[in-house]
C-alpha cells in the first residue's frame, strides 16, 4: 500500500483511446497522491482517457465550445463551497469530500508533447493534475489564480521529479 493510498478515495479510470498505451494504474496513483497532497478527506473520482474527437464532442455538448481541448473537469458534488478568489492558502482540498470527473485527451497530450519536445505521458499527467486541482477548488481565470494553480501543479508533479514545461498554460482549458 502506497503512503498516499486512502480507502476513502474511490477512483475509476477508463481508457477508450488507442493513440498510445496509457498506464492506468499510474493514473490511479496520480489521483491518490494529488488528493492526498491537497488533503482531500474523501473522494469519488472518475478519469476518462479519450481522443480528440470524443473530447471535442463533450466540449461542444457541455460547454458549447466546438473544438478539441486537453482536459475537462466536472465537479459533481462537494460538501463545502468552492470559491477561489486567489487569496486562499493551499491546499484548497483540505478536509473536503468531493465527487467529480476528469476527462483528458491522450491524442492532444501526444500532439502537444511533440510540439514542446517532451514526453506524452508527462503531458497527460499534467492534464490530469490540472483537472484534479480544479475539482479541489483551484481556478485559473485571473493572473493570481493562475499563479496559484501553476504553483500547485509544480508541487504535485515534483513528486515524480517532473518539472512542467515552461510554456504550459492550461488557462484556455475547458476544465
Amino acid at each position: 500500500m502506497s503512503a498516499y493510498e486512502n480507502p476513502a478515495y474511490e477512483i475509476d479510470v477508463a481508457n477508450s483511446q488507442n493513440c498510445w498505451t496509457v498506464d492506468e494504474e499510474f493514473l490511479r496513483e496520480t489521483v491518490q497522491r494529488t488528493l492526498a497532497l491537497e488533503e482531500v478527506r474523501a473522494a469519488e473520482i472518475s478519469v476518462a482517457v479519450i481522443d480528440n474527437g470524443e473530447i471535442q464532442e463533450l466540449n461542444r455538448q457541455f460547454l458549447e465550445h466546438d473544438y478539441a481541448t486537453d482536459v475537462l473537469s466536472f465537479l459533481l458534488e462537494c460538501d463545502v463551497e468552492l470559491a477561489d478568489d486567489g487569496t486562499a492558502a493551499p491546499p484548497l482540498g483540505r478536509g473536503k469530500t468531493l465527487s467529480g470527473e476528469v476527462i483528458i485527451s491522450a491524442q492532444m497530450a501526444a500532439d502537444r508533447a511533440a510540439e514542446f519536445g517532451w514526453e506524452a505521458d508527462k503531458e497527460l499527467l499534467l492534464y490530469l493534475v490540472h483537472g484534479l486541482l480544479h475539482l479541489c477548488g483551484y481556478d485559473d481565470h485571473t493572473d493570481k489564480q493562475r499563479a496559484l494553480m501553476r504553483s500547485r501543479e509544480r508541487a504535485v508533479l515534483s513528486q515524480w521529479n517532473i518539472v512542467p514545461r515552461d510554456e504550459v498554460d492550461l488557462s484556455r482549458s475547458d476544465s
